[in-house]
C-alpha cells in the first residue's frame, strides 16, 4: 500500500501538471488574456483558502491571530506572485513553454539550497547529485 506522503505528492504532481496545461490550453487555444487567467485562478485558490478557514472554524479549530501568521500569508503572496509570473512567462513566445516549465518547476533546487544556505540544512551527496542533474537539463532544454 502507497504512503500518503507519496499519494499527496502524485496528487500534487498530476494537479499542477493539469493547471500548467489549463493555463497553456486557455491561452492559446481559447485565447483568454494571461491577465485575467491569473486573476480568475487568483479568486478560486482565495475561494478555497476561505472555505478551509471556514471549515477549520466550524470545526471548533482554534487559531491564534499573531505575528508569526506573517509566515504563511508571505508564502501566500509569494505563491500568488509567482504564480503571475509563471503565467506571464508562459504566455511569452521568446522561449519554448518546455524550457519555461522546467525552470519555474525546478524549485525545489532553489528551496534546498536556500534550507543549505539559510537553514544550515545538510545535503546529502545523492540530493547535490540530483541538483546538478536538474540543473544541467534545464542547461540542456535551453540550448
Amino acid at each position: 500500500m502507497a504512503s500518503p506522503a507519496l499519494l499527496f505528492a502524485l496528487g500534487t504532481f498530476f494537479l499542477w501538471g493539469t493547471t500548467n496545461l489549463l493555463v497553456g490550453y486557455g491561452e492559446k487555444n481559447l485565447g483568454i488574456d494571461a491577465q485575467v487567467f491569473t486573476a480568475i485562478m487568483w479568486v478560486s485558490m482565495g475561494a478555497l483558502g476561505v472555505g478551509l478557514l471556514a471549515y477549520l472554524w466550524l470545526t471548533g479549530k482554534e487559531i491564534q491571530w499573531e505575528m508569526k501568521l506573517l509566515y504563511p500569508i508571505a508564502a501566500g503572496l509569494f505563491l500568488g506572485i509567482g504564480i503571475l509570473s509563471f503565467v506571464y512567462a508562459m504566455s511569452h513566445d521568446d522561449m519554448s513553454t518546455g524550457a519555461t516549465a522546467a525552470i519555474a518547476t525546478c524549485n525545489a533546487v532553489f528551496t534546498a539550497t536556500l534550507a543549505f544556505v539559510l537553514l544550515k540544512e545538510d545535503l546529502s551527496l545523492r540530493q547535490w547529485a540530483g541538483i546538478g542533474t536538474v540543473v544541467l537539463g534545464i542547461i540542456l532544454l535551453r540550448v
